[in-house]
């Protein structure tokens, strides 16, 4: 019996895996293997479940792999929903596009990742894009369809947003990805939606290579490990112990998936692997470590970010971040470090509307941790954003919340809230406040960097400036897991600009 070898085999149909699958299948004599432990729904929208077309909000409570955060010191948790399905997290999340700041792509150069800067990167984000605010004609061949809301529907508090922002110096643009360099600003919200549905990854890239006979697809698996011959990796293991060989293995299971693997195979930190009885491939310190995310008071986990909306000015549809601010706290002073998304919908509890607002920390310092508390594969994660960790953090999310407060008693916006009394639920002090956040927070589910890319210098380095994990031959990691920190912006449009550069390294054309 002849067992098929792949020359690559990607872990993980997410933004990052279609489009290595994707670009890869490109050389007709490439032999791919796309497996992932998630439903394939195909390249027919129609053939989606209704929920993950629907762009009127995150699907993060359908499909997940069930994560959920270390207990705090009140003993809370919090879930960490993950997209298991084809297209991985863009076919659940809120469809929002940016490509965040110059400035943080060029640090990761700095950290001693040449290449990495912003200059080297932005051709890739202009490949993987079709955005009519674009004039140059390379827009037209971008998978990724752009939309913002048409003017016209456009809804009373959209336009009260735009006025009182800049009533707090916060400018208009027309294009919130239109400059490197990211200044308080107010702008239509730039989405991956095509013809009223959400363009997941599924729907893009993988989408114009299904028809390719040397790509091959695996739904619905789950893997457990890395095979090695020593530190040379041969191919994967299943969690039902099937073994599939390839030339070469690229995770791409996110910033909690791919370190769990790697654990699983035995690389990362020697001491941890052993009191779980695995064999030590790699003594890799640095797997796991370093996570990030962009810590989150949020709608669905604080009353405080909720305002009731005036008679006159309900929407009477559901309004979901169709314009969205980008701001600055006290504790920065070049670019930004808020996200203000703002959402219109019926309240649950009343016949009244609600105003409610995200406050995301886009610049987080804080770092947490991903571990195996089990060798198997269908085990929890041991997960640990330690958020505020530095309080600096903290400062800044006040800051935010300090900063919506100030957005709604603001004119225009003022005028369409219920009166102060009647609607404002937030603490008198800055203290109180502080206090409010530890015990409120979320996840923007922003979560990075725990398969650090890095110089085999830096002790938490996971892989090199092309992904390939240190001590290793033939595998590598490309996701959100190798940035070495998490950019200012939602990670959707940075996976695939990273995946489009990791794929031309790969192929030897850069």
């Amino acid at each position: 019996m002849n067992v098929p070898v792949y020359d690559t085999i990607i872990v993980g149909a997410g933004p990052a895996g279609c489009v290595l699958a994707s670009r890869l299948t490109e050389t007709p004599e490439h032999r791919v293997l796309l497996v992932d432990a998630g439903a394939d729904f195909g390249s027919d929208p129609k053939d989606w479940p209704a929920e993950l077309r629907d762009t009127s909000g995150p699907a993060i409570d359908t499909f997940s792999w069930g994560y959920t955060h270390a207990p705090d010191e009140r003993g809370r948790s919090i879930a960490l929903p993950r997209g298991r399905v084809f297209g991985g997290c863009s076919s659940v999340n809120s469809c929002i596009w940016l490509h965040g700041s110059r400035m943080d792509y060029d640090h990761w150069s700095v950290l001693g990742n040449p290449g990495w800067d912003f200059e080297n990167l932005a051709p890739y984000f202009d490949r993987a894009e079709r955005d009519p605010l674009r004039t140059d004609s390379s827009c037209d061949d971008g998978l990724v369809n752009i939309w913002r809301v048409p003017d016209d529907q456009l809804s009373p508090i959209d336009r009260a947003l735009f006025n009182s922002a800049d009533e707090l110096g916060i400018e208009q643009t027309a294009n919130l990805n239109g400059s490197s360099v990211q200044n308080p600003s107010i702008g239509k919200t730039p989405k991956n939606i095509r013809f009223g549905n959400r363009l997941n990854a599924a729907l893009t890239y993988l989408e114009v290579a299904r028809s390719r006979q040397n790509l091959t697809l695996y739904p619905n698996t789950l893997i457990d490990r890395v095979l090695f011959h020593e530190t040379t990796a041969t191919g994967i293991v299943t969690a039902d112990g099937t073994v599939l060989h390839g030339r070469a293995i690229i995770l791409c299971s996110g910033a909690y998936g791919s370190p769990a693997i790697l654990l699983r195979s035995g690389i990362g930190p020697a001491e941890q692997l052993r009191s779980l009885r695995i064999t030590v491939v790699v003594d890799l310190p640095g797997v796991g470590e370093n996570l990030m995310d962009h810590p989150y008071l949020a709608p669905y986990t604080s009353p405080h970010t909720s305002f009731t909306i005036a008679h006159h000015a309900e929407p009477g549809r559901k309004v979901f971040i169709q314009t969205m601010i980008k701001a600055r706290s006290r504790q920065v002073i070049d670019e930004i470090d808020l996200h203000i998304y703002p959402r219109e919908l019926p309240d649950p509890q009343s016949d009244r509307w609600l105003l409610q607002f995200g406050i995301s920390l886009q610049y987080s310092r804080s770092r947490g941790r991903v571990r195996l508390i089990s060798a198997d594969p269908n085990a929890p994660l041991d997960i640990d954003h330690r958020y505020f960790a530095n309080l600096t953090d903290l400062e800044a999310l006040t800051d935010g919340v300090e900063l919506v407060s100030r957005l709604t008693r603001t004119q225009p916006l003022a005028d369409l809230l219920e009166s102060p009394d009647e609607r404002d639920r937030q603490p008198d002090d800055r203290a109180t406040t502080k206090a409010m956040i530890r015990a409120e927070v979320g996840t923007t589910f922003h979560p990075s960097s725990s398969c650090m890319m890095g110089p085999a210098t830096d002790p938490l380095a996971v892989v090199d400036s092309e992904g390939r994990v240190h001590g290793t031959a033939q595998l590598r990691v490309v996701d959100a897991s190798i940035f070495p920190t998490g950019p200012r912006c939602n990670l959707h449009a940075p996976t695939v600009a990273v995946a489009e550069r990791m794929a031309d390294l790969i192929r030897g054309e850069k």
